[in-house]
């Protein structure tokens, strides 16, 4: 059976890295108290891999140059598979770059899909700000 989870950016506080959030997801998931939301979603199936590898996805959709760039990933040991796709962009009035990412996993036969805001910070890479507007 197929269970679409569903995430939104509240889930996620502003200032949490692109790559803590994406490293932790599976090993962490059922130990953080402020990750627990994702303990039915398909990360929580990941596997060897998986994480790496949607890690390494989201973040090569992020840094194209590419206005509309989507990237996908699978793993065949596992089954599992994903894409991350950049649905908008914008300058933050801290003038940040900022982009949409629409990211989306499947593994243990949960689905799940999320949008999320991230800017682009010297030295923090990029960190998830569902906060951020755009500049005037």
């Amino acid at each position: 059976m197929t269970t679409r989870h569903r995430l939104n950016h509240a889930n996620l506080r502003p200032g949490m890295g692109l790559a803590v959030l994406m490293a932790c997801i599976a090993p962490c998931a059922s130990q953080a108290g402020n990750l627990s939301f994702l303990q039915d979603s398909p990360s929580s199936y990941f596997r060897g891999d998986d994480a790496d590898l949607m890690m390494k996805n989201a973040q090569a959709a992020l840094d194209s140059s590419d206005p509309n760039a989507k990237r996908s990933w699978s793993n065949p040991k596992t089954g599992a598979s994903g894409f991350a796709r950049v649905t908008g962009h914008f300058t933050a009035t801290d003038g940040a770059p900022c982009k949409r990412v629409r990211i989306g996993n499947q593994a243990g036969g949960l689905q799940g899909e999320g949008t999320y805001t991230l800017c682009k910070y010297q030295g923090r890479g990029w960190v998830f700000n569902s906060e951020a507007q755009p500049a005037p």
